[in-house]
């Protein structure tokens, strides 16, 4: 039976900004918002993701990677972790590309310490996400392959050990997004893992006329996620039959999961390529109930399939329930769908702003977040095709493209503010994954991306600080302890918005476990409310704005 405490408070301040520094030119150039500044070579961020091609066209090329934030030595600032691929036949390197760790040295630099910390694996990776496992107090990383998934616990003396072998948990499929979560809310963290297809490197080649072609995922059978289940000790069981969560109809890339329904256990979505997507329901004692297709998230609108990627969900229009995104190919817009209660969305992405200009762009990463924060949740896409000759085949698009920016105007409509936010958006990449973090604790939201066989782009947020704002870091007690999955109640005057803590999300990437809340002009935050895996309900009242908290579960 969950126990409600209520008006209980465990708080400790870590940073207090102003939020009111402004940064960069571009401020001055009459832009009517916050814009991007691309800054990842000049902060100390030196990536180049590789694809392992060699013309061999093998069909794992194409997927990318993505990137994770995580505050791995608990200094309060968040590091980055870049997933790399890996030589494929006919592929030579000199210095064999691996994934890399970048320390956040809490002056806006970063420090390569890949090396010192053991977690450059130098698999064929795609995702990685991010959760302490062992409620230990420091945050452990998971890294998904083309071959055996990888799982690093952090030994809280600057270094990560291997422990994939002693955790049961190296599925050696075609992973690719993964999200820890607490399914049975016993207070330790399960992991679900996306596989997306059975393949192997000794694949037929594909052609568009006599243009060579990745060939398409419909060439290739579907395969089933995993789920592990935390049995303590640092040790997991494949809990994916007895869950309800098997099905190999799908060809899994995005997940994550989120109390869509608002019954206080977590559930999952995962977003398959052309084949329908997965909504699981959890009952409550972690078994899932499939129900995409009842529930209206798992077809476009004219009931096909898609080639579903990067995914999110948020609280758009402020209603008090999370809301889903879910990104697909070229000719297939972005599909929004607004969470109507009793367990039922409405496609909206047409009547949102959504629909045509998300059509002519294939978009991997994707993630809500109040860019300026005024209070209401927008949406960032990160776009590039799959096909590196595509241009002659099809002259009306280009298989670098640029990444697209909407804000959220308040009443439903998504506008397209990517010409008005920044030098930062204007080249044309390769975008794969996505995530989102304020790494500079200055108050406003940047972004990083991947981009597939290029350098990752670190886009900071210059002047979104302008509004107020307040972040919160929770530590559970009961619950496991980054208190992932907590839904977290913010009310400003007549605005009341929710978040949820969360692992994985996006496409192949994990975004700060700290919550944001963007204030708009309000001085001081009238209460906060925390719905706690375990039950715990916590209030806060008169919480000071332009902060980051931490909030520790009552009962400690």
């Amino acid at each position: 039976m969950r126990i409600a405490l209520v008006i209980w408070l465990s708080l400790w301040v870590i940073a207090t900004h102003t939020g009111c520094q402004e940064k960069g030119d571009d401020l001055g150039s009459g832009r009517r918002g916050p814009v991007f500044v691309e800054v990842a070579k000049h902060v100390g961020i030196d990536f180049q993701h590789v694809t392992g091609a060699s013309g061999g066209y093998h069909y794992v090329e194409t997927y990318g990677s993505g990137a994770a934030f995580l505050d791995y030595d608990g200094d309060g600032f968040q590091d980055l972790y870049l997933v790399n691929g890996a030589p494929l036949p006919g592929y030579s390197s000199a210095t064999p590309p691996t994934n890399m760790l970048y320390r956040n040295n809490g002056n806006s630099t970063f420090g390569d310490v890949t090396h010192m910390t053991g977690t450059g694996d130098p698999g064929y990776g795609l995702g990685s996400c991010v959760g302490d496992y062992d409620n230990d107090g420091k945050v452990d990383l998971y890294v998904t392959n083309f071959g055996s998934n990888v799982l690093y616990h952090n030994d809280g003396a600057g270094a990560f050990e291997d422990v994939t072998r002693r955790s049961g948990t190296g599925d050696s499929r075609m992973s690719t997004s993964a999200a820890f979560a607490d399914v049975d809310n016993d207070g330790e963290l399960d992991l679900y893992a996306a596989n997306n297809a059975r393949i192997s490197l000794q694949e037929e080649r594909c052609y568009r006329g006599e243009i060579p072609v990745y060939c398409a995922p419909t060439q290739y059978d579907g395969d089933s996620g995993i789920l592990y289940m935390n049995e303590g000790d640092g040790v997991f069981a494949d809990a994916t039959r007895s869950a309800g969560l098997y099905r190999d109809s799908g060809r899994q890339l995005g997940v994550v999961f989120s109390d869509y329904d608002g019954d206080g256990d977590t559930d999952l979505y995962v977003a398959n390529d052309m084949t329908a997507n997965f909504l699981f329901r959890n009952d409550g004692t972690g078994h899932f109930e499939e129900v995409g297709l009842i529930s209206g998230v798992a077809l476009s609108d004219n009931a096909r399939p898609e080639a579903g990627m990067g995914t999110d969900f948020g609280d758009f229009d402020l209603d008090g329930d999370t809301d889903l995104v879910v990104c697909n190919f070229q000719w297939e817009s972005c599909r929004l769908y607004r969470n109507d209660g009793n367990s039922q969305f409405a496609d909206v992405t047409f009547p949102s702003g959504l629909g045509e200009p998300t059509l002519r762009t294939l978009t991997f990463g994707t993630g809500f977040l109040d860019y300026d924060n005024d209070a209401d949740l927008d949406l960032f896409l990160a776009n590039g095709h799959v096909h590196p000759l595509v241009q002659e085949f099809d002259g009306a698009t280009t298989y670098a493209q640029r990444d697209q920016f909407f804000q959220n105007s308040g009443d439903g409509v998504f506008v397209d503010v990517t010409d008005e936010v920044g030098a930062g958006l204007e080249p044309a990449k390769v975008g794969r994954g996505s995530a989102i973090a304020d790494y500079d604790n200055d108050g406003d939201l940047d972004i990083f991306v991947s981009n597939s066989g290029q350098r990752g782009s670190l886009l900071r947020n210059d002047g979104g600080n302008r509004n107020h704002w307040l972040s919160i870091r929770t530590v559970g007690g009961a619950s496991n302890r980054d208190g992932i999955g907590a839904r977290i109640k913010v009310v400003t005057g007549g605005v009341t918005q929710i978040r949820e803590v969360r692992s994985g999300s996006s496409y192949l990437s994990q975004s700060d476990l700290r919550v944001h809340f963007g204030l708009g002009s309000a001085q001081i935050a009238d209460r906060v409310e925390i719905h706690w895996p375990s039950g715990i309900e916590q209030i806060l009242r008169q919480v000071a704005v332009d902060q980051i908290l931490v909030a520790t579960e009552p009962g400690q």
